[in-house]
């Protein structure tokens, strides 16, 4: 796929964040796209963004949640469109806080909105994608590949979906299958759920110091989408360095994620109730409450960008990875000594 004029493409968690931005991102290519998600009021700023490009934009309210609700999203998706070129998956709902605090079903919602809803478009979305040889597009995740504490039900759903999708491409590809699989991964992005999601502290994760601009991983997205090849995109050099690190030095990765865990733990701003994972709360945003940036080096964004906001700040992160360097030393063995050999 050489050209996205004309193009049909279902995008699936697009009243906010990535979602929305990429659904700009493709209307302004000559995509024509199907708007999916719980909130109405954002697919229509959405879709009225698209169509302001001169795109072609139909907006579907569905909840994420429910399989056959979805199944029949995709199926009318395809419908308006006369059939699908790109499913693009960007659907995505948290829950913050310990594994043992967040209660039961609000994981499993989690759960079902960030990997189950996602393979369940795809399911549905197979058919339709044979007869046109079109792609399974996904935004994915760091944190397919590495933990995030604090945010288990996230991590366990992206580690989840690039299992299925990986799969997924093999599986295709054994049978001679035209269909695609391509997934982006980003680190933290500027998105509105820093600042809506729901917690199981009662207080919001104090967010990271800053994270990509929305329109960088909905360019990198629109890449994708024209050329397929490549199955697995990281986005920022920064990023790739946490892949790297986590799986060549795991005990100085798992150090830095003790001090991210006490990172967030240190926020102190209320959080919305029943907040973003249970209410239909996207309005349309892109952004959200960081200082968002486009992708750079990270030599380059380990300089005055990447600072702690404030002196305040810069005191209680230093002490947030000094008691992290603690707890690693002090347990004994856990995640600094290396594994034992297996006995003969």
């Amino acid at each position: 796929m050489t050209s996205l004029n004309g193009c049909r493409v279902l995008v699936v968690g697009a009243s906010s964040g990535i979602g929305a931005a990429a659904a700009r991102r493709f209307a302004g290519e000559g995509a024509r796209l199907v708007l999916l998600a719980r909130g109405e009021e954002g697919l229509e700023r959405v879709a009225a963004r698209a169509r302001a490009a001169g795109a072609e934009a139909h907006v579907l309210p569905a909840d994420l949640a429910d399989r056959p609700a979805v199944e029949a999203a995709v199926q009318e998706a395809a419908m308006r469109l006369g059939g699908l070129d790109v499913l693009l998956l960007s659907a995505a709902a948290v829950i913050f806080g310990p594994f043992e605090a967040a209660p039961p079903e609000a994981f499993d919602h989690s759960i079902d909105v960030t990997l189950r809803a996602p393979l369940w478009a795809v399911r549905a979305a197979l058919p339709h994608l044979e007869a046109s040889g079109g792609l399974v597009l996904t935004t994915g995740s760091l944190m397919s590949q590495v933990p995030l504490p604090t945010f288990s039900s996230y991590a366990a759903a992206k580690h989840g979906l690039r299992g299925a999708l990986n799969t997924l491409a093999l599986e295709l590809r054994s049978r001679g299958s035209r269909v695609g699989v391509a997934m982006v991964h980003p680190g933290p992005v500027d998105t509105p759920m820093w600042d809506t999601m729901t917690s199981a502290t009662g207080t919001l994760p104090d967010p990271p110091p800053d994270g990509h601009d929305p329109d960088v991983i909905a360019r990198a997205l629109v890449v994708r989408a024209e050329r397929p090849g490549r199955p697995e995109t990281t986005v920022g050099l920064e990023t790739k360095a946490v892949e790297l690190l986590f799986g060549l030095a795991r005990p100085a990765a798992d150090l830095l994620l003790v001090g991210v865990d006490r990172w967030y733990r240190s926020g102190r701003l209320p959080a919305p109730a029943p907040g973003a994972l249970w209410l239909a709360g996207g309005t349309g945003r892109e952004s959200g409450p960081l200082p968002g940036r486009d992708s750079l080096t990270a030599a380059l964004w380990l300089g005055p960008r990447l600072l702690p906001r404030s002196p305040r700040s810069a005191v209680r992160l230093a002490g947030n990875l000094g008691r992290a360097a603690l707890t690693v030393a002090r347990s004994p063995g856990r995640l600094l000594r290396a594994p034992a050999a297996p006995a003969s």
